[in-house]
Order: C-alpha cells, then sequence, then structure tokens
C-alpha cells in the first residue's frame, strides 16, 4: 500500500492501481516523441502486474507502532520477496517476457536497481538472507524463462533498454501517487542508442514538470484510483480495515508537464509574479 500524509490524514493507493497508472504512463510513452515501437505489448503488461503480489497484503493494511498506516516501504524482507517471486511465477504463465522483466525488477530492489537512479536503494550490507535467496532464485528462473523468448527479445541492449524503461514507469508514476522528493532518474532510454536524465521539478504532490518531456503534446493527466482516510492514527489494525472497506473509492488526476510550456505555470504556483 503507498500510503501517503495529505492534511490530516491518510491517501492510500494499493499497488495494483498504482500498476495501472504505470500501463497509463506506458501507452502514454508509447504515443510520444520516442516513437510507437518503443513500450512493447509484454512491457506494457509488465508495468501494469509488476506490483501483482502486493494483491492480498493490501487486502489486509497494517499499522505501525505509532498507529499509522504502513508503507510499502515498511514490508519486511522475507514477505517481500516471497510475495515478489510468487508473483514473478504467476505472470509467467501468461507472459515469459514481461515476467522476465518482472524478474529484473524485483531482483534490481535488491541490487541498487543495476546502476538505474531516482529511486532509494537498498543498501546491500542490510539485505539479509531472504534477499540473498530472492536474488539467487530469479536468477535461476530467468534462466528457464529465457528458452521460451525469442532471440531478438533477449539481446542485451533491446532487454536493458525495456527493463530501464520499466523503472522509469514505475518512477513517474511514484512521482505523483507516493509524492516522494526526486530531482531526476536515469538513465532513460529515448531514441534508439540514446540514454538521458530526465529532470523533475514539482509544482504539487500529483503534479511535476519533466524534461526532456516523453509524452505527446505538452501536458499529460492520468487517473489513479485512491481512498482517503480522515483519522491520522489508528488504534487498532482493525479500526485501520473496517475504515478502508467503508471508505468510497475516488479517482484523482496526476499531472504531468513538458518543461519548455509550464514556465508561467511553475511559476505562479511556486509564487514567482514575475510577467
Amino acid at each position: 500500500m503507498i500510503a501517503r500524509r495529505e492534511g490530516d490524514g491518510w491517501t492510500l493507493v494499493r499497488q495494483m492501481d498504482h500498476a495501472a497508472h504505470c500501463a497509463e504512463l506506458a501507452r502514454a510513452w508509447r504515443a510520444g516523441p520516442f516513437g510507437s515501437d518503443s513500450v512493447a505489448a509484454s512491457l506494457e503488461y509488465a508495468a501494469g502486474y509488476h506490483d501483482l503480489g502486493w494483491t492480498e497484503i493490501d487486502r489486509r493494511p497494517e499499522i505501525d507502532a505509532e498507529g499509522r498506516p504502513c508503507n510499502f516501504t515498511q514490508i519486511d524482507e522475507a514477505r517481500h520477496t516471497e510475495f515478489y517471486s510468487g508473483a514473478v511465477r504467476t505472470i509467467a504463465l501468461t507472459d515469459p517476457y514481461a515476467a522476465y522483466l518482472v524478474s529484473l525488477h524485483a531482483s534490481g530492489l535488491y541490487s541498487r536497481r543495476y546502476g538505474w537512479a531516482g529511486l532509494k536503494p537498498v543498501d546491500w550490507t542490510t539485505i539479509g538472507p531472504h534477499g540473498r535467496a530472492l536474488l539467487k532464485g530469479e536468477r535461476a528462473f530467468r534462466a528457464q524463462l529465457s528458452a521460451s523468448i525469442a532471440p531478438d527479445e533477449m539481446e542485451f541492449e533491446a532487454l536493458w533498454r525495456n527493463y530501464m524503461l520499466l523503472e522509469t514507469f514505475d518512477y513517474l508514476s511514484l512521482l505523483t501517487c507516493f509524492g516522494f522528493d526526486s530531482s531526476n532518474c536515469g538513465p532513460v532510454p529515448t531514441v534508439e542508442g540514446r540514454w538521458e536524465h530526465l529532470s523533475v521539478q514539482r509544482l504539487s504532490p500529483s503534479d511535476v514538470v519533466l524534461d526532456p518531456f516523453p509524452f505527446e503534446g505538452a501536458r499529460l493527466e492520468v487517473e489513479v484510483a485512491c481512498v482517503h482516510l480522515e483519522s491520522s492514527d489508528f488504534r487498532s489494525v482493525d479500526e485501520l480495515r473496517a475504515q478502508v472497506s467503508s471508505t468510497p473509492q475516488e479517482i484523482r488526476k496526476t499531472v504531468y508537464r513538458s518543461h519548455s510550456l509550464a514556465q508561467p505555470h511553475a511559476r505562479l504556483l511556486l509564487g514567482d509574479r514575475r510577467p
């Protein structure tokens, strides 16, 4: 569960709603300046299901020692590795290449994202036996999957490009669903043979400016489902779960803007009244 403090309450986004948001970003990327071939169907599928393993956890949200909703970053390593590996194998039944990418994503969480930067990585020294077992197990499972994947899809640059794009879609979604602070991410594949860093300027919790802008036009709006709870803390996990189940889901709008055309709007939001 993505738990975001807003005012005196919390906005909760289920991981699979965040993943659906990622898939929308993948489709929008395909329609953008980097070409219709930039996002394969399996990559879009991986974006939409990369957090499948969180489904059961999100059905039974938890609280921390202070009575606040547990964020996805607070789940223990033992459960995290188990459900991620299980989800990879479920995805493989439908799309082996998407499963390969999600396996890389899972392993990357315990391997400093293989050099992709933008989100805080897990320090190798903090990884316990479950994380190390995941790395070994996923490496072996990817070797099995590779036999059922077309050779051109397993070509190094193509595979690496798709992994980096999956991390980028995850990052862009978390920027507006979770609202963490980050000024850039990368390397981000753009046109063939070229990798750049994507810079970020935040206008509001759900509104960011990107440069270069990877989507069609100068502005993209993507909706995400969430639940907003008015309570700031909870006396028990049962109280939290009761509020989550009884609160209607709402749809929030997230906004991505082009740097070149967002300057007047950015100055207004940031308090700069210059003409």
